[in-house]
């Protein structure tokens, strides 16, 4: 079929998002949702915003709604503001703006085939945590730079704001007297479990402020060799709201919170005695960091010692604190039973999984560090762990993974596309008595398999001629895509990094995971009082990891009330006494 390339954009507003619904168009042809024009083939592509944040105020979408690929093949292409991460981090709140946003589509322009959504780093995350949180509410995803949550992401941002704090104390400092800078930076490595020091300083730089409640300066990593950091720039909150409009421990106890839980604290509910403060899934109690760098050498047993009674926590304010931070545990049994933390409902949605390269921030240099070195590729892996760990299988998760930057070639990009469409248009036919997790696996198209692409291949920008290797042992002997690890993963964590607090268990010196490694009686007591209660028992479920319910049970539990009785409809004929009278009440004739 051949139409004119006229495209109709819709711009408007939905949930508080500022939206585009972008879709080719016949100027002078009628268009209703029972008879929509012939070029629209009924398919939609949802694109999800990066980023994260929690501003109190409205926003254009950072979106492009004009994506060649897929209007001129007669997709709708569609955004939200409020399905951007960085407008928005309320998971559940995202999952409902697409709701809002496919309902309106459907009133207005027809019944939808199925969608699709696309979108990096926070887009991954809106894209991964709307189909847990609503599975089938996006037939299929196609996260890039891809996090499995936000939650679990958070572990790892707030771990590395401890440790770049904790690198520049003088308890750290005395143990490295006399070695190099890079010897030091070795240290940091091993602990950090990244492909080097750097990741950790992305992480402060990027996202280090973002749970801060009221106004703050930034505390960032200045030195791109060293790790050295300082108060850097205006003072400024996370709502972008004038200062005096906000939180403030001193002059404004009941003004609005800025963080990612007072976002959600519909969500989450209100924090024991405040009105204001989300709870907070936010924990570190009984984590050994640095455990498989002391096993292995890279750390002594006075560095373990050291690292673990200094590494600290957060206070409710965010600020740091000598003690560790502890969970609110409605919050933890919220984020597992709602899908915000994701998990095996995952395995009813197609995902194609795109990573490229993004595992170390850039030296600026001139005091200067950059941003990110944060979208590291372990993440694909956690999210096919827990796949594998509810369901059996991670069939429905293909990964392609890039020695490129952050993002793939183009060409792999719509390839991604193409074979999303030819997936979910193969489910859409199968009409076989089997679930909808199994027709994912039964009707995978050809192109919908795992490969890598090497740092060595000339052609790697071009799908038609990349040699795409499927073995992934080999793909990890690329530096530019093996794998690395996560700070908790370091401490001795699962591969899924789905854990948000711990079960303890008793310090025992001679458990197996410490490797056979001897600790002075002196260290022995340092690290009991250290660990007063016990350290991480990562054999055992995280404390109230709940399967999936939903978030929408209406049960009388953490952050929700029943419901009355349903109303009851009925004709009206007039108000009597201030109410309206249903037709056979009325008795004056």
């Amino acid at each position: 079929m051949t139409v004119p390339y006229i495209v109709r954009v819709e711009r408007g507003t939905i949930d508080r998002g500022i939206f585009d619904i972008a879709v080719l168009f016949t100027p002078g042809e009628a268009w209703t949702p029972f008879a929509p024009q012939r070029q629209w083939n009924r398919k939609v592509v949802h694109t999800f915003g990066a980023s994260t944040g929690q501003p109190r105020r409205q926003f254009r979408t950072e979106q492009n709604w004009a994506d060649d690929a897929a209007l001129s093949r007669g997709f709708m292409v569609v955004d939200n503001s409020m399905t951007d991460s960085l407008f928005d981090a309320n998971r559940v709140y995202n999952a409902e703006v697409v709701m809002m946003m496919k309902e309106h589509i459907i009133e207005t322009y027809g019944e939808i085939r199925y969608t699709m959504g696309n979108g990096c780093s926070g887009g991954s995350i809106q894209q991964v945590t709307a189909a847990s949180i609503f599975p089938g509410l996006l037939d299929g995803i196609q996260p890039t730079c891809t996090y499995p949550d936000s939650e679990t992401t958070g572990m790892e941002v707030t771990d590395c704001v401890l440790l770049v704090n904790f690198f520049n104390s003088a308890a750290f400092a005395n143990s490295n007297v006399g070695l190099t800078q890079a010897q030091i930076n070795a240290k940091k490595t091993a602990i950090a479990g990244h492909l080097d020091q750097t990741a950790c300083w992305g992480w402060n730089n990027t996202f280090g402020s973002n749970g801060k409640p009221g106004n703050f300066v930034p505390s960032l990593v200045i030195n791109g060799v060293t790790g050295a950091m300082a108060n850097i720039g205006a003072p400024r909150n996370n709502c972008q709201l004038l200062a005096n409009q906000v939180y403030d421990p001193l002059t404004n106890l009941t003004g609005p919170r800025c963080g990612p839980a007072d976002n959600a604290i519909s969500i989450f509910g209100p924090a024991a005695g405040t009105t204001n403060r989300g709870r907070s899934t936010g924990d570190n109690v009984g984590i050994t960091y640095g455990l498989k760098a002391l096993v292995s050498g890279a750390i002594s047993p006075e560095e373990f010692v050291t690292l673990n009674e200094r590494i600290g926590g957060f206070t409710p304010d965010v600020d740091l604190s000598p003690e560790r931070t502890v969970a609110d545990p409605d919050a933890l049994t919220i984020a597992y039973t709602t899908g915000i933390v994701s998990a095996g409902q995952l395995g009813k949605t197609p995902i194609i999984d795109i990573r490229g390269f993004d595992e170390v921030t850039p030296d600026l240099g001139a005091g200067r560090v950059g941003l990110f070195g944060i979208h590291q590729i372990w993440r694909s892996f956690a999210l096919r762990a827990r796949l594998d760990n509810a369901n059996g299988t991670h069939g429905n998760h293909v990964l392609w993974r890039f020695p490129t930057n952050l993002l793939a070639p183009a060409g792999f990009t719509l390839r991604s596309f193409l074979t999303m469409d030819e997936w979910l248009a193969n489910i859409e036919k199968d009409k076989s008595n089997v679930s909808r997790a199994q027709k994912v696996l039964n009707d995978k198209p050809a192109d919908a398999f795992d490969f890598c692409v090497l740092s060595t291949d000339p052609g790697l920008a071009d799908p038609a001629v990349a040699n795409k290797v499927t073995d992934f042992g080999v793909c990890d002997t690329d530096p530019r895509l093996v794998r690395h690890h996560s700070p908790r993963q370091v401490a001795g964590g699962p591969d899924a990094e789905n854990i948000l607090k711990c079960q303890l268990k008793p310090l025992d010196f001679g458990d197996p995971a410490f490797g056979g490694v001897t600790f002075s009686a002196d260290q022995q007591a340092r690290l009991r009082s250290a660990f007063p209660n016990g350290v991480c028992d990562w054999s055992k479920p995280g404390v109230n990891q709940a399967p999936f319910i939903g978030p929408l049970t209406f049960q009388d539990g953490p952050g929700g009330k029943i419901l009355g009785p349903a109303p009851q409809s009925g004709r009206c004929d007039f108000a009597k006494n201030g109410r309206c009278v249903p037709h056979d009440e009325d008795d004056d004739d």
